[in-house]
């Protein structure tokens, strides 16, 4: 049986703003009389919409109410009512989301874009929705190989890799077209603090309040493409490069094709875009420069470039089509409490020899979580016994008994209808319990649980991380 749910995606960008809606099919792929196997069977973009510049107030604010007017004529224009929408994601990307009121932003749109809309930052998810985003997943696991995708926006530059399709490595750079804005006039009016060092170490004239030579910038986006090449081939990286990863350096690996995305992408791969410095006045800011520096620094690279699917709109349709995930083969919920947001990951790795230590474990995360909701993570066992399932259910009826917290379960592996329902008669008190498998989370990741469509329940791992 098939079941179609509406998922959107919404992108607040350094640059631009945009959203889409997609259409997700799920189904039970597995034979009627055995245990059901709910898969993700397809994902069809519905709608895009138009690309806006993001509205700002002033360098540090969010025009929150002409970002609220965008959202509002696209879904009239897409003729999608918020009670549609099932699931999605809204995030706020790059440069924008260290401005002042980017949380506040995120949590007025989330609730007016559906009951179950997320609103989700982090650079390594935004890399990772790109990724999906502009087909270097699928790509990956199609080719069985290593390939990097790197999305380069106005603000920041969010990379994955992924092997056989897997992500193996994630990272992000303060490297974006936006980093340097140009008036219609032609003078500089704006140099992000982050690139200034990089300026005076290769001792550009690039001022403030002045014109600047069109060579002058072409040394720094150069600069930039030299480092893309050297990331992915292991080369040495100099302090100055190092000082613009965000959050953490990136794992070494060499990938075996690699792709670019984002709204410089829309120059990499355009062959007839020659620059001239009226040109950049169109865009006022580096961006096209920065996409020609890219493309000529890979002109030999002709087997390990590939184009992507998506290129501007990547992230906004990984949001869209690939931030949801499904669990409904074996799962165990009490609906009254769906949907729940914002619930942190609290990993427990289960020691078969010694799973009495799972309470000790509990009470731990309880108390970092200062006793406020959380989800508890399972990792360790692929097959329990009953006695082990009984004496694990033993243990977190016992943590929580006492308290006025829900138990949210996600177990590793295929076990958790079993689990939940052992919990169920073991409680003396009428607790809410919610117990799903099939999910990969960490460790600093949250999770939201959306209300029950046909049994399934949608769900979103993401990342909750405001830049300072």
């Amino acid at each position: 049986m098939e079941n179609e749910i509406i998922s959107v995606g919404i992108d607040i960008g350094t640059t631009t703003t945009q959203l889409v809606f997609s259409k997700i099919t799920i189904e039970n792929t597995s034979n009627p009389f055995i245990v059901p196997d709910i898969k993700i069977t397809n994902k069809e973009i519905i709608y895009r919409s138009k690309i806006y510049f993001t509205p700002l107030l002033s360098n540090c604010i969010i025009d929150l109410k002409k970002i609220k007017k965008i959202i509002m004529d696209e879904y009239k224009e897409a003729k999608v009512n918020k009670r549609d929408i099932s699931t999605g994601a809204v995030i706020i990307t790059g440069e924008t989301s260290r401005k002042e009121n980017a949380e506040e932003v995120l949590q007025v749109l989330s609730e007016f874009a559906g009951d179950f809309v997320v609103a989700t930052a982090g650079a390594d998810l935004e890399g990772i929705l790109a990724g999906h985003g502009a087909g270097a997943s699928e790509l990956s696991k199609n080719k069985m190989n290593k390939v990097i995708n790197f999305d380069i926006g106005g603000g920041t530059t969010n990379a994955v890799i992924f092997d056989n399709g897997e992500i193996i490595d994630t990272f992000a750079l303060d490297i974006g077209g936006r980093l340097i804005k140009i008036d219609f006039d032609g003078n500089v009016i704006y140099i992000s603090e982050r690139i200034q060092h990089i300026i005076d170490r290769l001792e550009l004239n690039i001022n403030l309040d002045s014109i600047p030579n069109l060579s002058e910038l072409k040394k720094l986006t150069d600069y930039f493409a030299e480092n893309f090449y050297k990331i992915n081939n292991q080369y040495k990286l100099d302090n100055n490069i190092k000082k613009l990863f965000i959050e953490h350096g990136h794992k070494e690996i060499k990938s075996d094709k690699v792709m670019f995305s984002g709204g410089v992408a829309e120059f990499i791969y355009n062959k007839n875009y020659k620059p001239t410095f009226e040109s950049l006045l169109d865009y006022g800011d580096i961006g096209p420069l920065l996409g020609y520096s890219i493309q000529k620094k890979f002109n030999d690279e002709t087997e390990i470039l590939c184009e992507p699917k998506e290129k501007i709109r990547a992230t906004v349709i990984g949001a869209g089509s690939h931030s949801t995930k499904i669990s409904g083969s074996t799962i165990f919920y009490d609906d009254t409490i769906l949907p729940v947001k914002n619930i942190p990951i609290a990993k427990i790795v289960l020691n078969p020899e010694n799973i009495s230590a799972i309470y000790l474990k509990i009470e731990e995360k309880l108390s970092i979580y200062d006793y406020n909701p959380i989800a508890l993570y399972l990792e360790g066992l692929t097959s329990p016994t009953y006695l082990q399932l009984k004496t694990i259910a033993k243990f977190i009826v016992g943590a929580f008994e006492d308290k006025n917290l829900p138990i949210i379960i996600i177990v590793e592996n295929d076990f958790a209808k079993a689990l939940g329902q052992i919990i169920s008669n073991k409680l003396k008190s009428n607790k809410n319990i919610i117990s799903i498998d099939k999910i990969k989370v960490d460790e600093g990741n949250y999770i939201d649980i959306g209300s029950p469509i046909s049994e399934i329940l949608p769900v979103v791992v993401k990342t909750l991380i405001f830049k300072s």
